[in-house]
């Protein structure tokens, strides 16, 4: 019987499957963070230039922030909910793009005592070990019931 080795991983490959080990623990602990309402844990995860995108967002608010302005929208996080916890985190990986996809759900609860469970998907682009972008789908409707 003959044994097949695995090919050798170039240091290019190597260093790109390290990166990925170490953005895909980004990935958990900024999920968990926003779930803790810990915004200012999730922030130091996040550059300063942070692009947020939300394009199922149909609340009338922007689709697409950046900086300043999605740092202050993750700081409203928990004015708008008394918990937000996050179960179900799976993350995939690192797509061929670069980008790391995670799937998550909601188990909330808003200040006015709504219930507000949601389902998301999460794409993360990085740049220098910490989350550049991120875009996020949910259900609009989840949203619009919560806080109507």
């Amino acid at each position: 019987m003959r044994v097949r080795k695995r090919a050798a991983m170039t240091q290019a490959e190597d260093q790109d499957q390290v990166g990925a080990t170490g953005d895909i623990a980004v990935v958990e602990r900024i999920i968990a963070a926003i779930g803790d309402l810990d915004v200012e844990a999730a922030l130091a995860l996040t550059t300063e230039d942070l692009v947020l995108e939300f394009p199922y967002r149909a609340d009338g608010g922007e689709r697409r922030l950046q900086g300043d302005d999605a740092r202050k929208f993750m700081r409203a996080l928990p004015n708008l909910f008394s918990k937000l916890p996050f179960t179900e985190v799976v993350v995939h990986g690192r797509l061929p793009s670069g980008l790391i996809v995670a799937e998550y759900r909601s188990d909330g609860l808003t200040k006015a005592g709504v219930a507000y469970p949601n389902a998301y998907v999460g794409f993360f682009e990085f740049r220098d070990g910490l989350v550049a972008r991120w875009r996020e789908y949910f259900d609009p409707n989840v949203i619009t019931a919560a806080f109507s």
